[in-house]
């Protein structure tokens, strides 16, 4: 790891050498980023008191409180403070740990594929909601909900990096797949699959709650790639769920 980290100072820690650096090591430039990564944010992590830095987030929001909010806000602060130093922990790491032991990248996917289903139905329970995992796998639907007397399938996919999700099954790939095929060609998911579609950023095991009703008004040449800022009034909202069952 020495070696590496002097090969990428060497380059003024320009990101843009990434690609030269892998080629010389003979590593897959993803994986020296995803190194890299884990080593600064661990060194950094170290030099840093998260209690101090607790305290200075603490205050820096007090600070832009308005006055007729003080009261409030001295009620929780404490509070706020247990949560915060929590949740830089995890920025600390750059986000949950991911394959520390070095599985390989086409089984890690499907894990990561799985860990998203476990976060939200974990989330989903933690909630308050009645939420089973569904293992048969070719089901349209990775969990049902059972609330209110309506069962609410979903259908769960992970984020980890970038911003946009897609609302369209991957197209089937591999040697000998005819990639044109009508069978091969991922499709369109609707409300006919599922009725609620969550984005799970696998990072932080953020939810992004989505109601089939809004995504099937999308167009065909927008579903493949929706940003998340389109889906803002989503995040994190679990009355989605009650609004939907009771719109069923």
């Amino acid at each position: 790891m020495d070696e590496l980290v002097q090969a990428l100072k060497a380059q003024k820690y320009r990101k843009n050498s990434l690609k030269d650096i892998a080629r010389e090591h003979n590593i897959k430039e993803s994986e020296l980023k995803r190194l890299y990564q884990t080593k600064f944010f661990q060194d950094i992590a170290n030099e840093i008191n998260l209690d101090d830095l607790s305290t200075i987030t603490v205050e820096t929001i007090e600070s832009n409180i308005p006055n007729q909010l003080i009261e409030e806000f001295k009620f929780i602060r404490t509070d706020l403070q247990k949560i915060i130093n929590k949740s830089l922990n995890i920025a600390m790491t750059n986000g949950f740990i991911t394959n520390i032991n070095h599985v390989n990248s086409g089984v890690m996917t499907a894990n990561a594929g799985d860990s998203a289903e476990f976060i939200f139905v974990a989330r989903a329970i933690l909630a308050g909601f009645n939420c089973s995992s569904v293992d048969v796998r070719s089901s349209r639907y990775d969990a049902i909900i059972d609330y209110n007397k309506s069962l609410l399938r979903v259908q769960i996919k992970g984020i980890s990096s970038g911003n946009v999700i897609s609302f369209k099954d991957r197209d089937r790939g591999g040697q000998g797949i005819d990639h044109h095929h009508e069978r091969n060609i991922g499709q369109r998911i609707t409300k006919e699959d599922c009725d609620i579609y969550v984005a799970v950023d696998k990072q932080v095991a953020l939810c992004y709650i989505i109601p089939m009703s809004w995504v099937d008004t999308l167009k065909d040449d927008e579903i493949k790639s929706v940003n998340l800022s389109k889906v803002q009034n989503y995040k994190e909202n679990w009355n989605i769920v009650k609004e939907v069952a009771q719109s069923n």
